[in-house]
């Protein structure tokens, strides 16, 4: 009389859904629980469907212990060893220069929110020890060791993101570094990377105002006159008109990190084949440069019919057209390649008759 009544796990959760294989044991032999909300319980199938957590835990610890008292070597900087205060001064300073790489701060956040976006997919992968964890592992260190020994902390923070993932091959497998792949990737935009390319901004510069002049002196027919980085007007009675500058926000390379971003997330997350992934991420870089053509042609037009003040308003409010045009490009280009992919069962929504049917097929071929 006073014990409590056991209850079937709620419809649509993982524990229920293997519970439906006629007859098939629970999600990796755990037997099912008592569900609360859907996704709260998902995000415990997953939790428990992890082996090894404990070991993983002291692994990355050590991991993490090192590029703590060893994580870079040039010490004139900063006055401590380790790689994250190093980031950490970065990404402060980044923030004081209102650069775009101050949004490293936020990725480990949207790398958390990508897991549990995935979650179903990263349950059902089979976790088994594997050699390929190990030698990712390795590769990780070496680059650790390179990149200290040169003096260039990217290399390290390369080294530190490589060898944290080949942990998790080393315990979890290949089926798990094929699919963690992403969103782990994401955690590569956390590293501030302005200071290492200013030699690629100098050249975009040159890029955006060559292609900018041209536009509006061969297509529109403003009078234009390029010198390098700058770009002026000539009026009709032969006087100099406005002058501009293309300086590096212009040039792309500020937008250029942000739109690789949201391009990565998109196409991880609408795409199941890698070249359709690449294909996106490759027209990433133009889109962005585009985008600020485009800014800097209706700059220049702005200039030509209302003077050089009008030119500068327009430069420094307009800044939300080079992601406008970058990310139609992107969705447009993804309607463009999208692919037809199997819907999964939503809440509460058993698998379909197929599905069923192949798993009795598989159990009783396995008989």
């Amino acid at each position: 009389g006073g014990q409590r009544e056991s209850r079937p796990p709620r419809p649509g959760s993982v524990s229920d859904f293997c519970l439906r294989r006629r007859g098939a044991p629970a999600l990796f032999g755990l037997p099912a629980r008592r569900a609360g909300p859907f996704m709260v319980q998902e995000l415990r199938d997953f939790w428990f469907s992890l082996p090894n957590k404990t070991l993983f835990g002291v692994l990355a610890a050590a991991w993490v212990a090192l590029f703590h008292f060893l994580g870079h070597s040039q010490l004139g900087w900063i006055d401590h060893p380790s790689l994250f205060a190093f980031l950490g001064r970065m990404l402060d300073h980044a923030a004081k220069i209102e650069s775009d790489d101050a949004m490293g701060r936020w990725i480990p956040y949207v790398f958390l929110i990508l897991v549990v976006v995935q979650r179903r997919e990263l349950t059902r992968v089979a976790k088994k020890p594997s050699v390929l964890g190990f030698a990712i592992l390795c590769a990780g260190t070496v680059l650790h060791a390179l990149g200290y020994i040169v003096q260039q902390v990217p290399l390290s923070f390369l080294g530190f993101l490589t060898g944290l993932y080949g942990l998790t091959g080393v315990l979890w497998g290949r089926e798990w570094l094929a699919r963690f792949l992403f969103p782990y990737l994401i955690l590569l935009f956390a590293m501030p990377v302005e200071p290492y390319i200013e030699g690629l901004t100098f050249k975009l510069r040159h890029v955006a105002a060559a292609a900018s002049t041209w536009i509006c002196t061969k297509i529109l027919g403003l009078p234009l006159v390029r010198q390098g980085t700058m770009v002026s007007s000539v009026l009709a009675n032969g006087t100099p008109g406005f002058q501009f500058e293309v300086a590096a926000a212009c040039s792309g390379i500020r937008s250029l990190k942000v739109i690789l971003l949201l391009t990565t997330v998109y196409g991880f997350l609408n795409f199941d084949t890698w070249w359709r992934r690449i294909a996106l991420l490759a027209v990433a870089p133009a889109l962005a440069v585009g985008g600020n053509v485009g800014r800097l042609v209706a700059t220049f037009s702005v200039g030509d019919a209302f003077g050089e003040d009008a030119a500068k308003r327009m430069e420094t409010n307009a800044g939300y057209l080079t992601f406008l045009f970058a990310l139609g490009g992107v969705v447009l280009l993804g309607r463009w390649m999208r692919e037809r992919r199997k819907e999964e069962p939503g809440p509460g929504e058993p698998p379909s008759d197929d599905d069923d049917g192949a798993a009795l097929a598989a159990g009783e071929g396995a008989r």
